[in-house]
């Protein structure tokens, strides 16, 4: 039985999935699994990037995305932090609209761009939602990038995507979707939402651990972004150990 795979249901009641997911028995299996082909293979390089990809496909197949929109990264902070050093903030479009929604862990990236010229700017809430025209007040032609939460952490509001996006789009500013809350409960088409930009990870209703986070950026703004953010595992054949 499903239940069973949760060896805390036994002696507690969890309901605390929007933080963190209830341990399953087969992501500890999946942790064992990691510290012996490390106790016994040493540096299996070759099994952890196989790995690696496997699951960017999957994250991927999750939002209806393919495996080359799809960044892998230790957190959605991460995520951020990689798109935000893309976008330039120097010119006349230098508006951040974040939604008063959004969690620290978003928000805070954005504030931290005002060092950049970045003007942030929050859409207020009306009670438990965020009316349509409060995000119209909002964004104008000086808006680069529109920050959503799909769920609130909150209070569970769930935003209406599709309009807000119609919306930014139509002033020519980018969006960028926090689906932390929805993944795992609500089917997520990113095409269909139309959204540039989306950030998840596999904590919460995903079951999964901390350190594992992925952006998906649709395919047509990979181009036009060049992240200042970037590492070892950003070149195309991370084998090649290019520092050129």
């Amino acid at each position: 039985m499903l239940r069973q795979q949760f060896p805390i249901f036994e002696h507690k009641v969890f309901i605390n999935s929007c933080s963190k997911g209830a341990l399953a028995q087969p992501v500890r299996q999946a942790y064992l699994q990691y510290l012996a082909d490390w106790e016994c293979l040493g540096s299996p390089w070759e099994l952890w990037v196989g790995k690696l990809e496997r699951v960017r496909g999957q994250f991927a197949a999750l939002v209806g995305a393919t495996p080359d929109e799809i960044a892998v990264c230790t957190s959605v902070s991460a995520a951020v932090s990689a798109l935000a050093s893309a976008l330039d903030f120097s010119g006349t479009r230098n508006k951040v609209v974040v939604d008063d929604f959004s969690f620290p862990a978003v928000a805070q990236v954005w504030h931290a761009q005002e060092l950049r010229g970045a003007q942030v700017v929050h859409v207020p809430a009306a009670g438990n939602t965020i009316p349509l025209e409060h995000y119209a007040a909002a964004i104008d032609e000086r808006t680069t990038i529109v920050s959503l939460s799909h769920i609130c952490y909150f209070n569970g509001a769930r935003q209406d995507i599709e309009a807000i996006v119609e919306l930014a789009h139509r002033h020519g500013a980018l969006v960028l979707l926090d689906a932390y809350q929805s993944l795992g409960t609500l089917p997520i088409d990113v095409k269909a939402l139309g959204v540039d930009f989306l950030v998840g990870g596999a904590l919460k209703y995903l079951l999964g651990s901390s350190g594992l986070a992925w952006l998906y950026v649709a395919q047509e703004n990979l181009p036009s972004l060049v992240p200042a953010s970037s590492g070892w595992f950003t070149q195309a054949d991370i084998f090649a150990m290019d520092i050129h």
